[in-house]
């Protein structure tokens, strides 16, 4: 498990280790030139001689004796311990160097070679993809999106294994190529981009081929509601499994975990909630305060749906172009009567964490609203940008892949004071379910998988985590509490 970014200590940078070096190397001159001053100072403390001097002049040397004495091997001590002061800041200094080196050889060549045959290896089909056309970008998006990667069932596309040797080999493949997913889909993205230039309009990357087929997928008549606009209904009672809220509805989050939880309540393979389904909830604490939770689910469908928690709409969110998602979470959020003053929380998995990230990121949003917090899991993030002093939570695991279809890795996420990224690589746990979930794309997806990692990070006691985990929690429980659900969907304006 490895966290970025944070308060305190975070990820080492070469630059800034060889410029401590330098100062070491300038402390031990410094003490260096202190022990040579030292040294002539023990020189010049001479006994005061008795040559031609009176009794009062002997008597008064005798007397000064001992003092001289004492001062000159204090001098010399002092020049000694300046002397190996120096030589510790030598040494510490290259100590420093070495660790830069190996800080930017961290990544063995193999591995570089082998991500950069990657990234080449998607480009090139991509490319060749784009110039083919609509089909051949239906192809790009079908074959590289993650979500319906994830859906996929032993038995399918087998290639004559049976379905036991054919989740064997995808565990062991989903294993070995995982580190590798953000060059894959940011050499795609290149790709795609670069096939269609004008429809990319001028972005490059997962960005720019994530705009590209989200244009498909709006225009192609066959993939789905092609509905321009979103209408949002609040749903009563009786819309929801057992003609009820969940037993949580009037209780606050006591922590960032809980919270996940009552997200993976709003997927309908879970509970039967109704599709594309968000919470929001308000929590009145004991001094009056009023703040608010939205808890925002992931993908239901990997085809553009007759809703926006669909796979349109995640290339639209990496994209950056206007969608479904977050034009549903604030027509809640203006239904709920959320005050100006009041801070909002945004807890999101996978499509719902990008569409928080990407609300954050608008300055409108937060002109509108009070930002109070972030958390996402499962969602790729590494292009958002969030605002100072909001805590923000990302939580990641690369054998999932979706966090990484921008073309980012964990570690290349933005790395502020309050913004925290906490990657827990699966393959190299030493619990079993771990090792399991790493070779299963929708169980390291999870929810589950992604409370354990927060679990495991805030047990470490990382400060960084605790923290910002601390300062989110803190607006998620209240003495009064009370959740609204809204269920979102494609319709004409």
């Amino acid at each position: 498990m490895t966290v970025f970014g944070g308060a305190g200590a975070t990820s080492v940078e070469s630059d800034s280790v060889r410029r401590a070096a330098a100062r070491m190397a300038g402390a031990a001159q410094d003490l260096r030139a202190a022990a040579v001053r030292c040294a002539a100072a023990s020189a010049d403390l001479v006994l005061p001689g008795a040559v031609g001097r009176p009794a009062a002049a002997l008597d008064q040397a005798a007397w000064l004796a001992p003092a001289a004495l004492a001062l000159e091997a204090a001098a010399r001590d002092a020049a000694r311990c300046l002397v190996a002061r120096a030589e510790l800041c030598d040494l510490l200094g290259w100590r420093l160097l070495r660790a830069a080196g190996l800080y930017e050889d961290a990544e063995p060549t193999a591995e570089r070679v082998l991500g950069a045959a990657i990234t080449a290896g998607t480009f090139i089909p991509a490319v060749v993809a784009g110039s083919l056309g609509w089909a051949g970008l239906v192809g790009v998006g079908i074959l590289g999106g993650a979500e319906l990667a994830g859906r996929l069932r032993a038995g399918v596309l087998t290639g004559g294994l049976s379905p036991a040797g054919f989740g064997l080999a995808a565990a062991t493949a989903t294993r070995g190529l995982a580190p590798y997913s953000d060059e894959a889909f940011a050499g795609a993205g290149h790709g795609v981009a670069l096939a269609q230039p004008g429809l990319a309009q001028g972005r490059t990357g997962a960005a720019g081929g994530a705009g590209v087929l989200a244009h498909v997928a709006r225009e192609a008549p066959l993939l789905g509601n092609d509905a321009p606009g979103i209408r949002v209904t609040r749903l009563a009672p009786e819309d929801l499994p057992d003609g009820a809220a969940p037993a949580w509805a009037d209780t606050g989050a006591w922590s960032v975990q809980e919270a996940l939880a009552r997200v993976d309540d709003l997927y309908p393979s879970r509970t039967g909630v109704p599709a594309a389904t968000v919470a929001v909830q308000k929590v009145t604490g004991a001094d009056g305060a009023v703040s608010w939770t939205v808890l925002v689910p992931g993908t239901q469908a990997a085809l553009p749906a007759d809703h926006p928690w669909d796979g349109r709409t995640d290339l639209e969110l990496v994209a950056g172009d206007a969608d479904g998602a977050t034009a549903a979470i604030e027509q809640a959020l203006a239904d709920s009567g959320v005050g100006p003053d009041e801070p909002v929380t945004l807890v999101g998995h996978s499509l719902g964490g990008i569409a928080a990230g990407a609300l954050l990121a608008r300055a409108g949003f937060a002109e509108r609203y009070r930002i109070g917090a972030l958390v996402t899991a499962g969602s790729p993030t590494g292009l958002l940008a969030t605002p100072p002093g909001v805590p923000v939570l990302n939580l990641e695991t690369p054998e999932e892949l979706v966090s990484n279809t921008d073309g980012r890795s964990a570690a290349e996420n933005p790395r502020t004071r309050d913004r925290v990224t906490v990657v827990r690589s699966l393959r190299d746990s030493d619990h079993a379910g771990d090792r399991a979930a790493s070779g299963s794309l929708p169980q390291a997806h999870s929810i589950a998988t992604h409370i354990r990692t927060l679990d495991l990070a805030t047990g470490s006691g990382d400060p960084r985590v605790t923290e910002v985990a601390d300062r989110i929690a803190v607006r998620l429980d209240g003495r009064v509490v009370s959740t609204s659900f809204y269920r979102a969907e494609r319709a004409d304006p």
